[in-house]
């Protein structure tokens, strides 16, 4: 029978790969996006509601890409409240110190690192959600204005109907990242407040 240190081993290891799955797909998926639309834009000439339907993708995108950051958050705060104290425990000496690390907010001297501009973790998702969040708005409206300068004297109720549709849908998206923010702001003081040995 293997011993608990093989065990945390092999459980680290697993999580390790775990969050590299997800902070890959989290970067994949931010880049999809980004070529989606220049690929939905360029198309919107020729394909009709284009720009409606790279709206929501852009939506969707955004849930998934949220998805996966909550993901990794889990999985630091898990290794650094509960899998780093246990093995601090049994081997008696400082590991997993990462997170410690990142939110180290001591005074700099020559011994350490120089201070990071910002040690806040929701910058990069707010420069993320600007990615994915500012252009279905305007999407819908390229889409409104392209349809209504060609499309004089027909019925606008199942334009307006879709647009409101997919307005919806980001408004849903808005709120979802509104709260993941808000998690990860709570998370990060709660793996800040743990286990600082």
């Amino acid at each position: 029978m293997t011993d608990a240190s093989d065990i945390d081993k092999a459980e680290y290891d697993n999580l390790r790969a775990e969050s590299l799955f997800h902070q890959t797909n989290a970067s994949a998926i931010f880049g999809l996006n980004m070529v989606g639309m220049g690929v939905g834009i360029t198309a919107s000439g020729k394909i009709d509601a284009a720009l409606l339907v790279l709206a929501v993708i852009s939506c969707v995108l955004w849930l998934r890409y949220c998805d996966h950051l909550i993901t990794i958050f889990r999985i630091a705060a898990y290794l650094h409240r509960h899998l780093r104290p246990r093995l601090l425990a049994r081997l008696g000496e400082p590991v997993l110190n990462w997170e410690n690390f990142l939110r180290s907010a001591e005074p700099d001297d020559s011994s350490r690192m120089p201070r990071l501009p910002s040690a806040d973790s929701r910058i990069g998702f707010i420069v993320a959600s600007l990615g994915f969040m500012l252009p279905p708005p305007l999407l819908c409206a390229a889409f409104l204005t392209q349809r209504w300068n060609s499309e004089q004297g027909t019925t606008w109720t199942p334009l307006v109907l879709a647009t409101s549709l997919a307005l919806l849908m980001w408004v849903y998206s808005m709120g979802r990242g509104y709260r993941v923010m808000r998690w990860i702001r709570a998370t990060d003081r709660w793996i800040s407040g743990g286990a600082q040995a």
